[in-house]
């Protein structure tokens, strides 16, 4: 394809150089993956891509899963904006295809495309744990780097609080790739202060992110390494309570519910002002079956907290629709997807929270929703990518996608 600007949607799209510009010729801002990707298309219109020859040509360095395609696809997606649903089509079970009508004056005159999207932030339970709920911005963040503190909290180097405020600034974006852009920031400051406690629990808590969203690569030797972070940071400094929300999470993910949920109470004891404990034990106790304690924990926690996370209204949600309540189940799971559009795990809910309501249009439509995703929407492959610590909750679950209507 020739190397001049090629118009997309609300877009201009330089192949050779990968700049990007809006209608009004101001530079427009995406993640290097998603620009790689996006010329990989363009080289490659009208042509359906496998995800897997795609995942190759861009992460032919690492071991990469569909959720980072995903992600870049959804982050192209939103720039392009307008028409963006015929773009970059998404060919289920299969890829994605650049669909390119070459017409006159078409480059820059570039081209009249077309694709589809419902929006891809990486699914899971959020992280959003700093000292207090009412925490800086990423943009503050950023502006705090850019400062020298006389005293950073936790350590006397400044170059590691340094490392660490960057780590979280790459966590807080819940990507595959900025994960591991954090976890190079907060080796970098366990490697310039062996002792900061800090940077071992936010490396323990990343891991465990990443657990959460099928991210790991070896499972035995990163449940390890993620436990051992995690532990070290408790060891440190005992009344961390990043330290012990790190076990609880990781406890969880690695079903030891009990031992979790005692971590995560530790966590609230050396932190009440804190929401994040607080919610994801709800979270826990409507996996051990508590669904009625983890609603009443999960509002509770979404009245106190300023400004919650979509995670929390997807924990009360589930919670909810275990208990039969539907019509709050809907609301909440609605709202985590108004946070969080592009959420698989509130989608999967809502799907069911519908097909039980005998909604079969609001089904259907979160069902084309998640296969916009790029996901294969049949009641197998959604049970599949779950984890289920009662057969109860898989068989509702199960009822609910068989009354929208979904395939098995």
């Amino acid at each position: 394809m020739k190397s001049e600007v090629l118009e997309l949607g609300d877009i201009t799209f330089s192949p050779g150089t990968r700049a990007i510009a809006g209608r009004d010729g101001q530079p427009v801002q995406l993640r290097n993956k998603s620009k790689a990707v996006l010329d990989y298309l363009v080289q490659r219109p009208n042509h359906t891509l496998p995800k897997a020859e795609i995942l190759s040509a861009i992460w032919s360095d690492v071991i990469a899963t569909d959720e980072s395609l995903v992600q870049c696809i959804a982050d192209i997606r939103r720039v392009i904006g307008s028409d963006a649903r015929r773009i970059v089509e998404t060919i289920p079970r299969e890829g994605y295809r650049l669909n390119v009508v070459m017409a006159k004056n078409s480059w820059r005159s570039g081209a009249i495309l077309g694709g589809g999207i419902f929006v891809m932030l990486i699914a899971g339970i959020a992280l959003q744990f700093w000292d207090t709920q009412r925490q800086a911005p990423p943009a503050a963040e950023t502006a705090i780097m850019n400062e020298p503190v006389a005293s950073p909290p936790g350590t006397e180097s400044q170059e590691a609080y340094l490392e660490l405020l960057q780590g979280r600034v790459s966590a807080n974006r819940f990507s595959l790739d900025e994960s591991l852009i954090a976890e190079r920031h907060f080796r970098q400051a366990i490697a310039l202060d062996p002792n900061y406690a800090r940077a071992h629990a936010e490396l323990g808590t990343l891991l465990a992110v990443r657990f959460e969203n099928n991210w790991t690569m070896l499972y035995a030797a990163d449940k390890e390494k993620a436990l051992y972070y995690a532990q070290r940071a408790v060891d440190l400094e005992p009344d961390l309570w990043l330290g012990h929300y790190a076990l609880g999470r990781l406890n969880s993910v690695f079903s030891d519910l009990d031992v979790a949920a005692a971590n995560l109470r530790t966590a609230m004891s050396l932190r009440p002002e804190n929401e994040d404990a607080r919610a994801y034990l709800g979270v826990v106790l409507n996996f051990q079956g508590h669904a009625d304690q983890a609603a009443t924990i999960l509002d509770q926690a979404i009245a106190s907290h300023p400004n919650p996370p979509f995670w929390y209204y997807f924990g009360f949600g589930h919670a909810l629709y275990n208990l039969g309540r539907l019509s709050e189940a809907e609301t909440a799971l609605t709202t985590c997807l108004e946070l969080s559009a592009s959420s698989p795990y509130c989608l999967r809910y809502l799907i069911a929270v519908h097909g039980e309501m005998g909604n079969q249009v609001k089904a259907a439509a979160a069902s084309q929703a998640y296969t916009d995703m790029g996901f294969d929407a049949s009641i197998s492959e959604i049970l599949g990518l779950m984890t289920f610590h009662h057969q109860d909750d898989r068989a509702q679950l199960e009822a609910g996608l068989r009354q929208a209507g979904l395939p098995f």
